[in-house]
């Protein structure tokens, strides 16, 4: 079978491989134990540890003083035994953990701790496909149900380990791990009981699981490969060179990273950039025009990308034919003018033919049931907060937000969890991130006041507080009184809009160019009604200031007021671009979102 339609049937069967000998290389374990374990571990990766219980885990990674990626991986509070940590990683695991032993033992000087590499004390199975679940619990029994009501069985966010006693070797576990994007599971046996064979072949004869494709190591690497560059599965030492890039250029910073916990090694840098910039180059997708043979021509891995133009537009990474697309997909880290989600490029391939893609946000592919369990973890969080619970409440609602990033009612929730421990600057991130998904959320702004205001900022809390009444008069209140309100605060906005456009005018006499008169004056004629008006003086605007993503946005309005949707479509595009660049999320969001309305 070759390995496009093989790949595709393990996409959509699903598929296990047995990792034993020199072929376990693909699966690598490190032991972590000692007194001082979890306060170790807690200050030296970027995700919780502290707050583990035992059986739970998450995805983590180790960065440098300087923010630079060494490795990530799943990361689990062993069970049965106190302050024992299991680091597990997945590709040219061999070296990783080499490389992350090494890294973390130059740190541990005087704590109690043990580093101890026990990747060849174990054969791996790993098992990953939609079926995953039904297919481990009919062969190991309910205690391979690992799906439930506290454990994420499909995403790469959340694990739990729990020891098989009915059948397997003692000593032998099972992972909650997607390797692929698909529900997945790891089973661990000791090496020394021989026991794989006879657990690969009880699995392969079940039910579920003889649907299930056998890769062998001949076609393992290759199809897998394909299989997680659809997931947006990246690969260090492949993807990221160890030690090269800052986390935030992988694009991993929002599945490993945890925002509420202490200070860990590397912290400052990436906060620092979260907070005040983007990276010039950042992880996205490209899914190329054409059939197989394309991929033959695309830049070697690791190479410069140029445009038709020859302009440098960034280099390419991993790069697979896609069996759910049935076309060339590749990840490329892109520059800021050449990222924007949609963007078109033509691409110089090796021989010099220009190579059509376009810019796609990671992951190409998502488990299809990742809308049923963002719905169960943000209702269980919810039930756990009302108990209580707030630790395990917020880690089930990050969990949450990891797999649909768009969530609104999660982050709301995360936003007054946060809120009610006292961590008001933590709450206000993720209430600014939920305007950005949901803009006309009157709530939003009641709660960033109330925020603002613990903290002491009177004039931010007032400013909020205006913006929600705002937004809140049409919706709660009664209709006769939401139309009172709303002709008293539309008189009010418009008395200030003819102040405005008297102030501007008068600037724009003197210098004519002035851009903040522009921008000013074409936002006051827009309330005022004057949308020809309006248009104008914005489209002189995004000439005199060409950056201004605010102003592509507010003139592109106009022009759908003024029925020139087509236009208005063209406006909202090169404001995508410009707002791209300088890294301006909610004028992107906005602008994308109207094209979408659009049609276009």
């Amino acid at each position: 079978m070759s390995l496009f339609p093989l790949s595709k049937t393990c996409r959509e069967n699903g598929y296990f491989i047995s990792l034993r000998g020199s072929h376990s290389a693909m699966i690598g374990a490190i032991l972590v134990t000692g007194a001082d374990a979890t306060s170790f571990l807690n200050s030296q990766l970027t995700n919780e540890v502290e707050a583990l219980k035992p059986g739970d885990g998450n995805l983590s990674a180790r960065v440098t003083r300087t923010g630079t990626l060494v490795n990530y991986f799943s990361l689990h509070r062993m069970p049965k035994v106190p302050a024992s940590f299991m680091i597990v990683l997945d590709g040219n695991a061999d070296q990783g953990v080499a490389s992350l032993q090494a890294d973390l033992g130059k740190f541990a000087v005087i704590e109690d701790v043990t580093l101890e590499d026990v990747s060849e004390q174990y054969d791996w199975l790993a098992i990953q496909g939609p079926s995953a679940a039904r297919a481990c619990e009919a062969v190991f029994g309910s205690v391979a149900a690992v799906s439930d009501s506290s454990t994420s069985w499909h995403d790469l966010s959340e694990y739990n380990a729990r020891y098989l006693n009915d059948g397997p070797p003692a000593g032998s576990f099972v992972l909650v791990r997607s390797l692929t994007g698909d529900p997945g599971y790891i089973v661990a046996v000791p090496r020394e009981a021989d026991a794989l064979p006879e657990i690969e072949a009880r699995f392969h004869a079940s039910e579920f699981g003889k649907a299930f494709v056998k890769l062998d190591a001949a076609d393992s690497e290759n199809v897998i490969d394909a299989l997680r560059i659809e997931a947006g599965v990246v690969r260090v030492g492949i993807d990221a060179p160890e030690g090269k890039l800052v986390l935030p250029e992988t694009g991993l910073e929002a599945q490993v990273v945890s925002y509420s916990k202490g200070c860990y090694l590397g912290q400052e840098v990436i906060a620092r950039i979260r907070t005040y910039g983007s990276v010039p180059l950042v992880l996205r997708g490209l899914i190329f025009s054409g059939s197989a043979e394309v991929l033959e021509q695309c830049p070697a891995l690791g190479a410069d990308l140029f445009e038709e133009n020859g302009t440098k537009i960034g280099r390419i990474a991993s790069r697979a034919f896609s069996p759910v697309f049935d076309a060339p997909i590749a990840f490329a880290y892109l520059d800021r003018a050449h990222r924007t989600p949609g963007t078109k490029l033509k691409i110089r391939g090796q021989d010099g033919s220009l190579l059509d893609a376009e810019v796609r946000l990671l992951p190409f592919y998502r488990a299809a049931d990742t809308a049923s369990r963002v719905a169960f973890l943000h209702d269980r969080a919810i039930r756990l907060f009302a108990a209580g619970d707030d630790a395990k409440a917020q880690e089930l609602l990050e969990e949450a937000l990891r797999l649909d990033p768009g969530f609104a009612d999660g982050y709301e929730a995360l936003g007054v969890l946060l809120g009610r421990t006292g961590k008001f600057t933590e709450a206000i991130d993720i209430f600014k991130r939920l305007e950005e998904v949901a803009p006309n959320e009157p709530m939003v702004h009641t709660n960033l006041s109330l925020f603002y205001m613990k903290l002491g900022d009177k004039v931010a809390a007032e400013d909020e507080k205006s913006k929600g009444i705002i937004k809140q008069f049409g919706r709660f209140a009664g209709a006769k009184k939401a139309e009172q309100v709303a002709a008293e605060e539309t008189a009010k906005k418009k008395a200030d809009a003819e102040r405005k456009r008297a102030m501007f005018e008068e600037v724009l006499e003197i210098d004519a160019d002035d851009a903040m008169a522009l921008f000013g004056l074409g936002n006051a004629l827009s309330t005022l009604g004057d949308w020809e008006g309006a248009e104008r003086v914005l489209s002189k605007s995004c000439t005199v200031q060409s950056d201004n993503s605010a102003a592509f946005l507010a003139r592109g309005k106009a022009l759908e007021m003024l029925g020139r949707e087509a236009d208005a479509v063209r406006v909202y595009r090169d404001g995508m671009a410009v707002a791209s660049k300088k890294g301006d999320l909610m004028p992107l969001k906005e602008m994308e979102r109207r094209v979408l309305l659009l049609g276009s």
